[in-house]
């Protein structure tokens, strides 16, 4: 039976993040977990381009040698990145309880798996084969990507400056539904296009007095 995965999303700010690897997997990696907030160490003797600088500019924390089981110590993620698959496994089976980890190119060892993404403002769509292909995620996210583009940034940033609003200043849950529905039209899908802000504000304030009226 084909084990499945049990999607999630993870809030990691400030929390210990190790990378094994120096190498441009590992940059990517690093950069998804920098752009999450976390705290990351990267274990290795060398390190490419854009770690290095990360490195000099106190962006991550380099532990410059080679790995050791040690190295895992306080690190709640681990992230196996290198080119070698026996440094990999090495790592995996340094792993201690409590401690996630993801292995390059090895689901099997991978207690979870980053997925391909396309990410807009408030709005994360991640894709994943489960490790059977990708390659196909990938192709997936591009299409995606071109479907949902910038215009989200600005929407989802509003949609939740709104939702806020709602929330604070509206009590009853009809009208509450009402309101969020009513976000989601043409209407102010369109005013979010042309990045008019006061045109949204005002809009919003119509839909909530009217919403309001409901009993």
């Amino acid at each position: 039976m084909t084990e499945r995965s049990y999607p999630a999303l993870l809030r990691i700010e400030g929390t210990n993040c190790t990378v094994v690897g120096g190498g441009h997997v590992a940059f990517r990696k690093v950069n998804s977990l920098l752009d999450a907030g976390a705290r990351v160490t990267v274990i290795s003797p060398v390190l490419a381009n854009g770690l290095a600088e990360y490195a000099s500019n106190n962006i991550i924390i380099w532990k410059e040698k080679r790995f050791e089981a040690d190295d895992l110590a306080g690190a709640v993620l681990v992230i196996a990145a290198t080119d070698q698959p026996d440094v990999n496994v090495a790592v995996w089976e340094a792993v201690r309880p409590g401690q996630w980890i993801t292995v390059a190119d090895r689901p099997d060892l991978s207690t979870f798996i980053v997925p391909a993404q396309v990410r807009r403002g408030r709005l994360l769509l991640t894709i994943s084969t489960e490790g059977a292909s990708p390659g196909l995620s990938r192709r997936i996210a591009r299409e995606l990507a071109v479907q949902y583009d910038d215009t989200y940034d600005i929407y989802t940033e509003w949609l939740a400056d709104s939702r806020k609003i709602v929330l604070k200043q509206i009590d009853n849950p009809v009208a509450r539904r009402i309101i969020f529905a009513g976000l989601l039209t043409d209407e102010f899908w369109l005013i979010a296009c042309n990045n008019d802000r006061s045109a949204w504000d005002a809009e919003l304030t119509k839909l909530m007095c009217k919403a309001e009226r409901i009993e």
